[in-house]
């Protein structure tokens, strides 16, 4: 059995790690798994999962990988480009940044941990909106938009810019208050704020 240089004994002996072990590491590690559990589940420590996965960076998961004979299909092509949309999303560091976890340490104490996805109302209202703004396109704009990456960063700025925006505002309001900013809501589902006397309406 070989050793490593710690003196501990490397359970994969002289078996070289494969491109598939490589592979399936990796699938696992985009899952959001920890490194510690890739590892132990190829029988590996964590350093070694690191070495091999640990540029890959834990993403979402959507069904339903395109094919290139599903390009020349317009609502293969909408579920493809509103797939790569709603990823971006999920992983944009400003969004991540903002969802807090609290962590009770003791009578009226706390530790506020930030990082994490942004809230599933957020992502389910940007797959609305952007579901319905690639609805409104044509099977040509749509094919171009596939092919341009200016044209898909322009494209989701226009249409989801304003959603971005509102809870990224949202959150930075409410956790200057001492609050989390979980309690964010799509604009449409927010009831309506009635003028005041004497606001122009």
């Amino acid at each position: 059995m070989r050793r490593r240089r710690n003196g501990g004994p490397e359970k994969w002996g002289r078996h070289r790690v494969s491109q598939e072990d490589i592979d399936g590491m990796a699938a696992l590690r985009r899952k959001g798994l920890p490194l510690a559990e890739v590892g132990a589940r190829f029988g590996l420590s964590e350093r070694s999962a690191r070495r091999y996965v640990g540029k890959v960076e834990p993403r979402l998961n959507l069904p339903g990988p395109a094919s290139e004979e599903t390009e020349d299909d317009p609502q293969a092509l909408r579920d493809r480009l509103a797939r790569e949309f709603l990823d971006a999303l999920y992983r944009a560091p400003r969004l991540n940044s903002l969802t807090v976890t609290i962590h009770k340490v003791g009578p009226g104490a706390e530790n506020w941990e930030w990082g994490g996805p942004p809230s599933i109302l957020f992502m389910n209202e940007a797959d609305r909106v952007i579901r319905a703004a690639l609805d409104d396109l044509g099977a040509l704009a749509l094919r171009l938009l596939a092919q341009d990456k200016r044209s898909k960063a322009r494209f989701l700025r226009e249409r989801i810019g304003w959603l971005y925006w509102d809870y990224v505002h949202h959150h930075e309001f409410v956790q200057n208050l001492g609050e989390t900013g979980e309690d964010w809501r799509p604009p449409r589902e927010r009831p309506e704020v009635e003028p005041l006397e004497g606001d122009d309406v």
